[in-house]
């Protein structure tokens, strides 16, 4: 497993105290509770995120370098708002770091990878967004972003900002949704193989976010 570069001492440049009991084990304690990880699942200019295990459960644990406190209140926020996210289950103040419950399916951007989306996850998208438009908030819309768990979308980041005429779903980020050039681009840029896909043109890109607007917004 990579991990972020560890200084003198034991920390991390999140500032969160890595801790090892045996050669293969780190883990990060937050009180008394061991969080061992398994997995370093991406890594951010303000922070990093991990797959870990605690007392036979498996989470997603956040160690920030800064954006911290932004994190927790956006958070509050948006689940005020009624977007549907992974709970916070534990957090550090002091070390900066957010637990998150996991998610075992995939992100909507790795579905893409295997072909088009089914309609129930733009039935899915396009519920979620009429919470977002009614408190006027804006996601980042990309399909990374987002992960379909039964019927209910799912928002995987934190952060949002006010939503205005040039933020929302339709403009910023549907296009993402559909194989046209800018999800292939986007594909290809996360590392899959999109030998296998069929790209659309921009017309035919444009009419599909029609349809699916009319059909579900």
């Amino acid at each position: 497993m990579t991990l972020p570069p560890i200084g003198r001492g034991s920390f991390i440049e999140s500032r969160v105290l890595l801790q090892y009991r045996l050669p293969m084990e780190e883990f990060i304690q937050i009180k008394n509770k061991k969080f061992v990880l398994t997995s370093l699942r991406a890594q951010h200019p303000d922070h990093d995120t991990y797959i870990c295990t605690w007392s036979g459960r498996t989470y997603c644990l956040r160690t920030y370098r800064e954006g911290f406190e932004k994190a927790m209140a956006d958070y509050k926020q948006l689940k005020h708002a009624g977007i549907n996210m992974a709970k916070i289950c534990f957090h550090d103040d002091v070390n900066h770091v957010i637990v998150f419950d996991y998610f075992p399916e995939d992100d909507c951007l790795t579905v893409l990878s295997r072909g088009p989306f089914e309609d129930r996850y733009f039935e899915a998208l396009f519920a979620l967004y009429r919470f977002a438009r009614f408190s006027k908030v804006a996601l980042d819309w990309h399909p990374q972003n987002f992960m379909l768990r039964g019927s209910q979308m799912f928002y995987l980041p934190t952060k949002w900002e006010p939503l205005n005429d040039d933020n929302h779903l339709e403009k910023e980020g549907l296009r993402h949704w559909f194989l046209g050039k800018e999800a292939l681009t986007e594909l290809k840029r996360k590392g899959f193989d999109v030998s296998g896909l069929t790209q659309l043109s921009d017309p035919e890109v444009n009419k599909a976010m029609a349809l699916v607007a009319i059909r579900y917004w």
